[in-house]
């Protein structure tokens, strides 16, 4: 158990060359994600990370937490990025699985409880099989949302993967919108992938942002208050070590649409997607992803659409997965009475939304954290 802020710093290229190995990686758990985010905390923030390494000293395992504020001034485990990941599993070989959540387990006596939002259905598998000493403990576990997978097929073309998904009513329209835009102008679409052009072009991206329907509806990436900073910060960063890709589509050099690319060795998460609410009728956000995912598909990387409940990623994935979330609590009177009150705001918020139907927004971390906090 490490408790040293400056140790993520001080560990960063032993973190990346570790994740080219990892077993299970986590997009949101790199370096820069971690460090960005961190100096953005208050000062008394204390990490709590959880560190294995096996016979040879080598990092086999590395799960960063954060403490939180609980009821009755209790202390709580909440995952780094709490705010904006969409995946909390740490980075390990799956041989270090037992002994992180061993570690997990001993700090639940100084901590009522931990939280872990969301984690991928191939983690959860063994970490829901690993060595739990249920008696001592509380849990709630559940499965909130789904993810949708592309995976590429060696033998076959992404415009036939498409045009198979899609259907015949579905390729006509896209046709048309393809036809229909590029009569309007010069299309365009450009990937920036260093750190000196993501840093250049970010500028361009708030262009798109303040006229997509996401920031109307509060969901934009900037939407809250020091984002835009953070993520100016971030990309580049991310850029640097080969993690972050930028695609931006424009219309007579003027940005309409852009997608931000979470990018691993053999894998690719799209973690935003946004298009200026005035070209709507010509789909340029559908144009622009149907273009990089052609890209992803060349060179062979799956594609997550990370945690959502957009019923179009599932129509052109090969593979939908449930994603898990989970709580641990302290086997107390204070344990008992946080379990039974964050049921309850689980309760309450899936009533409210079972009776204000189904908006275009899906669920985001902001109302997992409501749920949370009730």
């Amino acid at each position: 158990i490490i408790r040293e802020t400056d140790w993520i710093s001080r560990h960063h290229t032993e973190i990346e060359g570790f994740r080219k190995k990892a077993d299970f990686d986590n997009h949101y758990f790199a370096s820069p994600w971690l460090q960005v985010w961190f100096k953005r905390q208050i000062p008394s923030t204390a990490p709590v990370l959880l560190i294995v390494r096996d016979q040879q000293n080598s990092l086999v395992g590395f799960w960063p937490f954060v403490e939180r504020p609980g009821i009755l001034g209790s202390k709580g485990l909440w995952p780094y990025v709490y705010d904006e990941a969409n995946y909390f599993h740490p980075i390990c070989l799956q041989s270090a699985i037992t002994e992180l959540v061993i570690g997990l387990q001993s700090l639940l006596g100084e901590f009522l409880f931990c939280w872990i939002p969301l984690m991928k259905d191939s983690f959860w598998h063994h970490f829901s099989n690993a060595r739990f000493k249920n008696g001592k403990y509380l849990s709630i576990s559940r499965s909130p949302r789904k993810t949708a997978l592309l995976i590429p097929q060696e033998e076959t073309e992404f415009k036939d993967f498409w045009d198979e998904q899609a259907g015949t009513k579905s390729r006509k329209s896209f046709r048309y919108d393809q036809k229909a835009l590029s009569q309007k102008g010069k299309i365009a679409i450009q990937n920036y992938s260093t750190f000196k052009e993501i840093r250049s072009v970010m500028p361009a991206t708030c262009v798109v942002e303040v006229e997509s329907w996401k920031s109307k509806e509060g969901a934009g990436l900037y939407t809250i208050r020091g984002k835009r900073g953070f993520f100016f910060e971030l990309l580049p960063e991310l850029a640097e070590q080969g993690n972050a890709r930028v695609a931006i589509l424009s219309l007579d050099d003027q940005p309409i649409a852009w997608q931000v690319e979470l990018l691993g060795s053999r894998n690719l998460g799209i973690h935003h997607l946004a298009f200026d609410q005035r070209w709507k009728k010509y789909s340029p956000g559908k144009q622009l992803l149907h273009h990089q995912l052609s890209l992803a598909w060349k060179e062979g990387r799956t594609i997550d659409f990370l945690p959502g409940n957009f019923e179009y990623k599932q129509k052109i994935s090969t593979l939908v997965e449930s994603v898990h979330e989970f709580h641990w609590f302290k086997r107390s009177i204070r344990g008992f009475l946080a379990r039974k009150l964050i049921l309850g705001n689980i309760k309450v918020r899936q009533k409210i939304r079972q009776n204000s139907g189904e908006t275009k927004v899906s669920k985001t971390m902001k109302e997992i954290l409501e749920e949370k906090n009730g």
